[in-house]
């Protein structure tokens, strides 16, 4: 991919990923981890990696409204409404920026289901210097 075209730098205010923590605060979506845990194994934090999915997916899309999705939304339904080109560009720029090639990595494609398992996903397997 270029360096023209929707990236993932832009970065929206935080919001709750459904952790136990603070608002903002890095414990996975929706786990029951410590309040303001580090998140997974990785040290990713999925908190960021995730607000940098939902900037990359309102900017392929042309939709703001995707800046706003919780973790548990589906890629591929009804909320985010992915189509196979626009999920193609995500994994494109998740392995271009981050160094996670989820297609190689995750052949049943389940992380794909949430906005919240691909976060997961990612932060577990981020390189090292790779930063959201």
């Amino acid at each position: 991919m270029s360096g023209t075209g929707p990236g993932m730098g832009a970065r929206p205010a935080r919001h709750d990923t459904g952790g136990t923590g603070p608002p903002g605060g890095t414990g996975p979506p929706g786990g029951t981890g410590p309040p303001g845990g580090t998140g997974p194994p990785g040290g990713a934090d999925v908190a960021a990696i995730t607000d940098d999915l939902r900037a990359f997916l309102a900017a392929a899309t042309g939709r703001d409204e995707l800046l706003r999705i919780p973790p548990a939304a589906a890629l591929f339904g009804t909320a985010v409404g992915l189509d196979s080109l626009t999920g193609t560009l995500l994994l494109r720029e998740i392995q271009r920026r981050l160094g996670v090639d989820v297609a190689g990595e995750d052949l049943n494609m389940d992380s794909l289901a949430t906005l919240g398992t691909l976060a997961e996903f990612v932060a577990q397997r981020i390189k090292p210097g790779a930063s959201p």
